[in-house]
């Protein structure tokens, strides 16, 4: 079985093995005080030499792309970022949050060669959109993505996707990490509006309207019941990419799903509730992949995100592009598809109507 690496900085590997109480195991040391010790000596650098780049950031016009995971968010993100009036964390900067603005002009020009996500043989190049999830954890803020390698957590990792909910000192924490990155995106954008995804926004849209007040929100849904399995392999997929410790089995992800999603979905309609109808739309998978260019058409529209014109080409030839994919998907087994729709009613009741 692979293991990767993510990048964490020494503060990162420090604050995982205090709150998850892991044993300081030599390869926990070494990540720590060699490559966590660079990551961090980097990001420093980083600060310091564009300093006056960083503070004249432009927050303002963000788009922010909302949803579960395995809801199409990727997809809906990816295209998005076609349009060239915007700006987006690559794969390149959210894995390397300390040093992308010094490396990743050269890291793009390369091409770089292209790799699959573990849960569903998509394409992810350098320069491919990417969730800033993965900044903020190997940047040291507390993230689900904790779980990625503890997996035996993650009932209660995924509880740490409200920063509200942090410590007052991780919260503070939090928002500084993810404004300092957000930052550096936006001087690599020259200034351009961003772009951003990443699952867990949903849960802490609150918080983001406090960070990024004009912001405007997309939510994508997709069935429930279709999707729960998917989102079970995800995790099993990146557990064994990225877990540093033992993997539970599959019932053990399927209960810590069926928990943690309506708690999701509590604190992303809270967070939307008052949002204007300019500001908050939301979309199904279904229409995405059946008409992608008249949906994201009708977005624009709704969020006044301009003329849509000059992305329409764009947009065509990359569905065309993606037609021969198929995503992979199958149905629970019966005795999960009661307790999803037990458990879940409101929620498959609510995407029923969006049909």
């Amino acid at each position: 079985m692979s293991r990767q690496y993510l990048n964490l900085t020494a503060g990162a590997w420090r604050q995982l093995r205090r709150n998850w109480h892991l044993r300081p195991s030599p390869m926990l040391l070494w990540q720590t005080l060699a490559p966590g010790s660079l990551f961090a000596a980097l990001t420093g650098l980083q600060e310091s030499v564009n300093r006056q780049q960083l503070a004249q950031a432009n927050f303002r016009n963000a788009v922010v792309v909302l949803g579960y995971w395995r809801s199409g968010t990727t997809l809906l993100h990816e295209l998005l970022c076609l349009d060239e009036r915007y700006t987006y964390p690559t794969t390149h900067a959210c894995m390397n949050p300390h040093h992308f603005l010094f490396s990743e002009a050269s890291a793009l020009a390369q091409q770089g060669s292209s790799t699959q996500r573990p849960m569903d043989e998509m394409e992810v190049r350098p320069s491919s959109p990417q969730e800033d999830e993965f900044a903020l954890l190997s940047l040291g803020a507390r993230s689900p993505y904790e779980a990625l390698l503890i997996p035996e957590v993650l009932p209660q990792a995924l509880m740490l996707t409200d920063p509200r909910e942090l410590s007052p000192q991780d919260e503070k924490r939090w928002r500084e990490v993810f404004l300092s990155f957000l930052a550096g995106v936006s001087v690599l954008g020259a200034g351009r509006p961003m772009i951003l995804k990443s699952p867990t926004h949903g849960a802490r849209v609150s918080t983001l309207r406090e960070l990024l007040p004009d912001a405007r929100y997309v939510l994508i849904v997709r069935d429930p019941l279709t999707s729960f399995e998917s989102v079970v392999r995800m995790w099993r997929k990146m557990f064994e990419t990225y877990a540093i410790g033992p993997i539970p089995p599959d019932d053990d992800i399927r209960e810590a799903v069926l928990a943690d999603r309506p708690r999701f979905e509590a604190k992303l309609a809270s967070g939307t509730a008052d949002l204007p109808a300019n500001r908050f739309t939301t979309i199904t998978y279904e229409s995405l992949i059946a008409n992608p260019a008249e949906v994201i058409e009708q977005l624009y529209a709704r969020l006044e995100l301009g003329d849509f014109n000059p992305v329409r080409e764009a947009m065509i030839a990359e569905t065309k592009r993606r037609s021969g994919y198929q995503a992979k998907g199958k149905l629970p087994s019966e005795v999960w598809q009661q307790r999803i729709g037990s458990d879940w009613a409101a929620l498959v009741g609510r995407h029923s109507t969006l049909r």
